[in-house]
């Protein structure tokens, strides 16, 4: 399939953020894959501070989570991180995101990636309306998520990406590392050295 680009000529940015718990094979492979096949300049990694839909008593600390998301996209010009939310702290909810970031960079246009679970809730995120009237938003599948239902008042913001479907998640790499098992090949290898050293999810 040929990139697809149904932006302007402005540089396109795609909003990729999440509580990385930790980052891993899934994400990467998502986030090149919807780069690759909408045209994106870049896909930007945002790392939440406080996410508003998850109580995870596993969530490591957010600077711990930004420097394993950092060196999981290390050496690719096409991906980059920002610290917006975790500077910001508190609760990280998208709309305000969207507005700095639009804000800080008029010249850019921006889409932002969700999983097929988060667009099963998106009605039921803070200001779901202003964010969809903001910003393109690109679906990928995720384990258990609907992939194909869409609220039929963003139906118009909506376009879904032909990423492949792993069964890879945070909460199955947190319990494998906290049972002493192998995470290797599941998370890149700066990430899993980071986990090692700063004994992240023993529990």
């Amino acid at each position: 399939m040929t990139p697809h680009n149904f932006y302007t000529s402005m540089p396109t940015v795609g909003i990729f953020g999440g509580s990385f718990n930790p980052p891993h094979i899934a994400h990467l492979i998502v986030a090149e894959t919807v780069r690759d096949q909408f045209g994106l300049d870049r896909v930007l990694w945002i790392p939440n501070y406080s996410p508003p839909h998850k109580s995870d008593g596993d969530l490591a600390a957010a600077a711990d989570r930004y420097a394993m998301t950092e060196q999981a996209i290390a050496g690719y010009d096409r991906f980059e991180i920002s610290a917006i939310e975790v500077n910001r702290g508190g609760t990280s909810y998208t709309i305000d995101t969207l507005r700095q970031l639009q804000k800080d960079h008029p010249d850019t246009t921006f889409s932002l990636i969700i999983g097929s679970d988060s667009l099963r809730t998106f009605v039921h995120w803070y200001e779901a309306d202003a964010i969809a009237a903001m910003v393109p938003i690109i679906v990928y599948k995720r384990p258990g998520g609907l992939s194909g239902v869409v609220e039929p008042r963003f139906a118009n913001q909506v376009r879904f990406a032909d990423a492949p479907l792993l069964e890879v998640s945070g909460s199955e790499i947190r319990a494998r590392f906290q049972q002493r098992r192998s995470i290797r090949y599941l998370v890149p290898d700066a990430v899993r050295t980071y986990i090692q050293n700063e004994q992240l999810y023993v529990g």
